[in-house]
């Protein structure tokens, strides 16, 4: 179940792809994902060298991505405010001499530097560095000739219960997180 407040805009955040030789392997295995877990046929994508798009089929969300944008930017920045203005908070209580005696400056410095901070992790979280290892391995394999299954979980366990169906196939995969 997802959270109520989010960071991020994608419904299927989790994703994992396994590399097949033959497009006969990659359906079945895809069969097998709809079967066995609790993914339904819409989660499972296989990605032929062909398809004119397989970035769309890798990374379908790109709503989900402007919203992860602006989100991330929203709850971080303004956590970061308010952690600043916490700090401030406490340094003033000990205090610090420079915030004792300049009390609306410290504070104000403080939390924008703490928002920075926080939209500077809010960056991070937008570019998704986790999902790169993931689209560089799937685009390569596929420029190979290969076939790649894709997963789309919605949650860590669909995650968790596809990725134990594809280690016990034996297939190479690469993840987020």
């Amino acid at each position: 179940m997802k959270p109520s407040v989010s960071i991020t805009g994608e419904q299927e955040a989790h994703k994992v792809a396994a590399i097949f030789e033959t497009e006969t392997d990659a359906n079945g295995v895809a069969r097998v994902l709809s079967q066995e877990t609790s993914l339904d046929h819409e989660q499972v994508i296989v990605v032929s060298p062909q398809d004119q798009h397989p970035g769309e089929e890798l990374e379908p969300e790109n709503q989900g991505i402007w919203q992860t944008l602006v989100r991330s930017h929203l709850w971080l920045g303004i956590g970061g405010a308010v952690a600043g203005f916490i700090v401030f908070l406490i340094l003033s209580a000990v205090g610090v001499g420079f915030i004792a005696q300049n009390g609306v400056v410290a504070a104000a410095v403080l939390a924008a530097l703490g928002l920075i901070l926080g939209l500077l992790v809010a960056g991070g979280v937008t570019l998704r560095p986790d999902h790169t290892p993931y689209v560089a391995k799937a685009q390569s394999a596929l420029k190979e000739g290969k076939y790649v299954l894709t997963v789309h979980a919605c949650s860590s366990e669909q995650l968790k219960e596809a990725t134990t169906v594809l280690k016990n196939r034996n297939v190479q995969l690469v993840r987020t997180i």
